[in-house]
């Protein structure tokens, strides 16, 4: 048992995702949920996410033998005891004080991976002492290639395992928070980045003067110069379109996550598992294509899996767990998710996840709702 507060426990396969998250809702300030879960614009790729794995059933295979079921996986030489990251999700000490080191710590203990944003709370130096020996790291593109290329030289002392570029970026979207009036504390809470402020690092960037290769938009030339600095694997993540994704293998990008950024960016877009099909036809199996968004459950991570995904992250239900009582939480969560995972491989007949195939599903024509969509779409 993990012992949250007086009148509520997290109690051990008894709480799903949507349970997390409405008690989060009931812990945490308005704007700071509305952070946590909200989208852009009126929600319509937020909702799209969820609802895109209502598009399909899992097709059970029967007569094989899964006596013993293995959910591990090795994913450009990151080892999992299941195909789970937890996304990158950024200043959550406002959620709770343990805030990215908590997720750090249960992913640990859950035996999956764990990507940290460059917008965290706290250093990535620090959340790698937590004990999270499969973490990556997440950046975004700046314009200085000097604090680019110090960040990732960081992440690789620091034994973070992969760089993940996110490349859905551009204007921020008008989302759920601004209807709450609270202001994101970015300012004070964006730990990885505060040395670049220092008075060492502007005298840096004076003596150096203006440097032509700085580029204030992120393009494929920026990409092509960051593969060529990194030592450990690089992905790109916000890929949805096939064209795209072809660009990438290209590229020589070691991986991509299918990603619309939790339906953060553009309202409208599709849910990222209606594209899935599409962008893994177009990569032809050369590089490893992860996604994620609106996975809640052992059900939508087996679809996934089934449709050819090497693995999922969860981003919002990992947050609101940490929301509900820190790194206990969130891993008795994870915990739960691997052990509904092996459960469905076995009912699914597959005795391992590269048993999962596409013909353990099939689409149907039209979404069926997600009765649990609640605590994710937005109050009318």
């Amino acid at each position: 048992m993990h012992v949250v507060n007086a009148d509520w426990t997290y109690i051990p396969g008894g709480h799903t995702a949507d349970d997390l998250c409405q008690r989060a809702r009931e812990l945490l300030p308005s704007g700071v949920f509305a952070h946590v879960i909200g989208g852009a614009g009126e929600e319509r790729t937020l909702a799209a996410n969820r609802a895109g794995f209502g598009r399909y059933r899992l097709l059970p295979r029967v007569l094989v033998d899964v006596a013993e079921v293995d959910t591990s996986v090795n994913i450009l030489g990151t080892k999992l005891d299941a195909p789970i990251f937890t996304s990158p999700t950024g200043v959550i000490n406002m959620v709770h004080p343990e805030s990215e080191s908590g997720i750090a710590r249960g992913a640990a203990a859950a035996g999956v991976g764990f990507i940290l944003s460059d917008m965290s709370s706290v250093t990535l130096e620090e959340v790698a002492a937590a004990a999270a020996p499969a973490r990556w790291q997440q950046i975004f593109w700046r314009p200085d290639r000097e604090i680019m290329a110090d960040l990732v030289e960081r992440g690789e002392r620091a034994g973070y395992k992969a760089v993940v570029l996110s490349v859905d970026v551009g204007e921020v979207a008008r989302r759920r928070i601004v209807r709450t009036g609270y202001r994101l504390p970015v300012e004070d809470g964006v730990a990885n980045l505060k040395r670049y402020g220092s008075s060492e690092w502007q005298s840096r960037v004076r003596d150096r003067g203006h440097d032509a290769d700085d580029d204030v938009s992120l393009s494929w030339k920026n990409v092509e110069w960051l593969k060529s600095i990194v030592h450990v694997p690089l992905l790109l993540k916000g890929i949805t379109s096939p064209p795209d994704a072809r660009r990438a293998v290209d590229a020589g990008v070691d991986g991509i996550i299918v990603s619309n950024h939790g339906g953060r960016h553009l309202d409208g877009g599709p849910g990222t598992i209606e594209v899935l099909e599409e962008i893994l036809h177009a990569v032809g199996g050369k590089i490893p294509v992860l996604i994620d968004g609106g996975v809640r459950r052992a059900s939508d991570i087996a679809i996934a899996l089934s449709l050819g995904a090497a693995a999922v992250g969860l981003g919002s239900p990992v947050v609101c767990a940490l929301a509900c009582g820190g790194a206990d939480v969130v891993s008795g969560f994870l915990e739960d998710l691997v052990a509904d995972l092996r459960r469905a491989l076995g009912v699914l007949g597959a005795p391992n996840v590269a048993g999962l195939t596409r013909d353990h599903v099939s689409r149907i024509d039209q979404y069926v709702p997600d009765t649990a969509l609640g605590p994710f779409l937005p109050a009318r």
